[in-house]
C-alpha cells in the first residue's frame, strides 16, 4: 500500500538517524521509549552514545510504561555521557514526551547540571523557560495550564531558529502554539543531565521520549515529521 500525507509520516518518518530524515550526527540525543531503557541507564540511540545513567540507586528513576518516572522529592536524575553543544545562533529543536505529576516548582528538561544552561518547566503550568548564553528566556503561551497534571502524557516540542533573531517556537503536541511576545535568545550551550538543574528543580513524572536535533537540522519537514510520528507513536490527541 502506498502511504501518502500524514500516514506516510505515521509509517516511514520516525526519529532514527538513517530512515526518511537522514538526521546523521545532527540527531544529537534519542532516549527512545521502551528501547534499552533500565533504572540505571537509558541508552541513548543516536550515534552519539549519550547514554543516561545513574548509578546511584536512591537517585534512579523507576522504569513505568516504557519511559522513567522520576520522584522530585527524591532527586530523581541522569547524567549524559558527554554534553550536547549549541553554538551562538546555531538553530536546535527539543522533543519531550512526558506525563507531568507535579508542576508546583519550576522542574528541568536537560541542563549542564549546573545554573548556567537549562531547559525547564517554570512552575504554574503555563510557561517554559530556557537560559543560554547569559539569558533566561521565558516562553509564555497564550493559552494557559499548557501544561499540567491534568494534561495527562503530552508531547512538547521546543524549537529555536537558526540565525540572528534566535526565535523560540513552542508546540503541544505538534501545534504551534501563540506566544504574546515572541520568545528569542541567540545564545549557545550546553547539555549534561536529565531531570535535573543545580541539584534542584528535579522533574516530577514519566518522561517517555526524549530526542534534540542540532545543528539546523530541525527544518519544518523534518519538525513536522517527527511531532507527526511522537504524537501517533504515543496515540498522543490535539
Amino acid at each position: 500500500m502506498i502511504h501518502r500525507g500524514r500516514h506516510r509520516y505515521r509509517s516511514h518518518a520516525g526519529i532514527p538517524y538513517g530512515s526518511t530524515n537522514k538526521l546523521g550526527s545532527k540527531l544529537a540525543l534519542y532516549l527512545q521509549h521502551n528501547l534499552d531503557i533500565e533504572a540505571g541507564q537509558w541508552d541513548d540511540q543516536s550515534p552519539n552514545n549519550r547514554h543516561a545513567t545513574q548509578s546511584t540507586s536512591g537517585d534512579q528513576a523507576a522504569v513505568s510504561g516504557g519511559g522513567l518516572d522520576f520522584e522530585s522529592g527524591e532527586g530523581d536524575h541522569y547524567d549524559l555521557a558527554s554534553e550536547v553543544t549549541i553554538s551562538s545562533e546555531e538553530g536546535f529543536i527539543v522533543f519531550i514526551v512526558c506525563d507531568i505529576e507535579s508542576i508546583a516548582t519550576n522542574m528541568t528538561i536537560l541542563s549542564k547540571n549546573d545554573a548556567t544552561h537549562f531547559l525547564q518547566f517554570v512552575a504554574g503550568a503555563d510557561d517554559i523557560s530556557i537560559k543560554l548564553a547569559s539569558t533566561n528566556t521565558t516562553a509564555s503561551p497564550s493559552t494557559t495550564n499548557l501544561f499540567h497534571t491534568t494534561s495527562g502524557k503530552f508531547l512538547l516540542t521546543v524549537e529555536r531558529e537558526a540565525g540572528g533573531t534566535g526565535n523560540i517556537n513552542l508546540y503541544k503536541n505538534g501545534v504551534l502554539l501563540a506566544q504574546g511576545s515572541q520568545a528569542a535568545n541567540i545564545g549557545d550551550a550546553e547539555f549534561v543531565a536529565l531531570g535535573v538543574r543545580n541539584a534542584d528543580r528535579y522533574f516530577d513524572g514519566i518522561i517517555y521520549d526524549v530526542a534534540f536535533i542540532e545543528a539546523g537540522a530541525g527544518t519544518a519537514a523534518i519538525r513536522d515529521r517527527i511531532n507527526v510520528y511522537l504524537t501517533s507513536k504515543h496515540a498522543i490527541h490535539e
